[in-house]
């Protein structure tokens, strides 16, 4: 296995079967924000299958934040799966953000689908402090 700076792996997470067979394992990616939900389904390498978001779907405007379109693009890409034919053995998602189709997606995932989930991983941002905020407004 290929080792990065410092000595640690340069892929990690992926094991040497994954590295020979990438299909083996798919990595849904739900991006969650407040104004649209982006999925997008990649192999164990990061290399990306399937895009798809609440506009893709055909929602727009506001729309696009909401369950219904986070639900109804995870059911799009599991349709564009089972069409061209990639094996799922094991899926694993990965969150990032609030928004509302962060749980839709997850739930489009366990009813819609028979993929075996084999990892959820939460890849919220969260600030250490971060910036400053803006002053304090006082009337």
């Amino acid at each position: 296995m290929a080792t990065g700076r410092f000595g640690s792996p340069a892929n990690r997470g992926t094991s040497e079967e994954e590295l020979a067979d990438p299909m083996s394992r798919l990595i849904l990616h739900v991006h969650a924000s407040s104004n649209n939900t982006i999925l997008s389904l990649t192999d164990a390498l990061g290399k990306v299958l399937i895009n798809a978001s609440g506009g893709t779907v055909g929602f727009r405007k506001a729309q696009r934040a909401g369950f219904e379109a986070a639900y109804q693009a995870t059911a799009w890409i599991a349709s564009k799966v089972k069409e061209r034919g990639i094996p799922v053995r094991k899926v694993e998602i990965r969150l990032k953000g609030f928004g509302a189709g962060r749980e839709a997606s997850f739930k489009a995932v366990n009813s819609v689908t028979n993929w075996p989930v084999c990892r959820i991983i939460d890849n919220t941002p969260i600030p250490f402090n971060g910036c400053r905020p803006k002053k304090a407004r006082r009337l």
